[in-house]
C-alpha cells in the first residue's frame, strides 16, 4: 500500500534557520547527510518511493523568526514536472503584500495546489478578520488550507496562536473551506480538535506528530470520523516516513480505515487521480 504523504518540507541549510539545520542533524542525520547542502526533486521522489509514499505535498512557508522561509516560487520550481509532488504554498505577512493578492497570485499564476499556514511560527490568529477574504477565496477555488496547530520545539514559536478553537469560528463562517489541523492540537488540545470533528463536517485532521499508537485513545470516535484523518510525516522533522506508514498498518483498525488515513482521504481533498 503506497502513501500519500501529506506533509512534506524542502529546501536547504539556506533556507531554514540555524537551530533547525541542527535540529535536522540530530534528528534526522540521513536528510543532513543527503539533502541539507543541496537538494533536487528526483532525489526527494526516489526517497519517498523507497520509503512508501507515491505522491508527497511540498510545503512552502514564512516563517524568518522560527524555523525559516521557503517561498511559494521555491515550491513551485522543485514540484515542476514532477505530477507526483503537489504544491502548496503559503502567505508571507512579514512584508507590506496584501493577503488576497498573494493568494491569487500563488494560485492564479504560480499554480499552488492548496496552502499551509503557521500561526504560532508566524505569530498570528487564524481568525483575524484580515484573514477572511483569504479564506473566502480558496473556498471559492476549492483549495485545501492546513494549519499548523499545538505545540513545537522550535525557538521563535509562540503557542498562543496555535490553539484549535480559533477555527470554530473558520469552520462555522466558511462552512465548505477544507481545513486541516495538522498535529491535532498536540499534545493538550487533542480533545478540542477531537469535538471540532463532531461540530464541523469540514474540518480534518493531518496526523503529523501525532504519536500514532494513541490515535485512537486521542480520538476515540475516529471510526466515525474515518474520512477525516489525513497521513502526514513532517519528514525531515522524523529520520524516515516507512515506519510512520507501518504504525498506521498496526492500528486496531479496519483495512479500509487504513486506507483512508493513508491515501484515500487524501485523494478527495486533493482531487488526485
Amino acid at each position: 500500500m503506497m502513501a500519500i504523504d501529506m506533509h512534506i518540507h524542502v529546501g536547504t541549510y539556506r533556507n531554514w534557520t540555524p537551530w533547525v539545520v541542527e535540529f535536522f542533524r540530530k534528528t534526522n542525520p540521513y536528510f543532513y547527510e543527503h539533502f541539507s547542502q543541496e537538494t533536487d526533486p528526483d532525489r526527494i521522489l526516489a526517497y519517498l518511493n523507497s520509503q512508501g509514499v507515491k505522491k508527497g505535498v511540498i510545503l512552502a512557508e514564512y516563517a524568518p523568526k522560527a524555523t525559516g522561509v521557503v517561498t511559494n516560487e521555491y515550491v513551485i520550481d522543485f514540484c515542476k514536472d514532477h505530477k507526483d509532488l503537489i504544491p502548496f504554498g503559503s502567505i508571507c505577512l512579514y512584508e507590506e503584500r496584501d493577503i488576497l493578492e498573494q493568494a491569487r497570485h500563488a494560485f492564479e499564476t504560480l499554480g499552488v495546489k492548496g496552502f499551509k499556514m503557521l500561526p504560532s511560527y508566524a505569530h498570528f490568529y487564524p481568525n483575524e478578520e484580515r484573514f477572511f477574504p483569504f479564506y473566502e477565496y480558496i473556498q471559492s477555488k476549492n483549495l485545501p488550507v492546513m494549519f499548523h496547530t499545538g505545540t513545537s520545539i522550535f525557538k521563535g514559536s509562540l503557542v498562543k496562536y496555535a490553539d484549535p478553537l480559533f477555527f470554530d469560528e473558520i469552520a462555522d463562517a466558511f462552512p465548505d473551506l477544507k481545513i486541516i489541523l495538522e498535529h491535532g492540537g498536540r499534545p493538550f488540545w487533542y480533545n478540542k480538535v477531537a469535538w471540532l470533528l463532531t461540530r464541523h463536517k469540514n474540518i480534518y485532521v493531518g496526523i503529523a506528530g501525532i504519536p500514532t499508537r494513541h490515535l485512537p485513545e486521542y480520538f476515540p470516535h475516529i471510526d466515525l470520523y474515518q474520512d477525516r484523518f489525513i497521513f502526514g510525516s513532517d519528514w525531515p522533522g522524523v529520520p524516515h516516513i516507512k515506519p510512520l506508514i507501518e504504525k498506521v498498518l498496526a492500528l486496531p483498525l479496519s483495512d479500509t480505515i487504513k486506507e483512508k488515513i493513508l491515501y484515500k482521504n487524501a485523494e478527495t481533498i486533493l482531487g488526485a487521480d
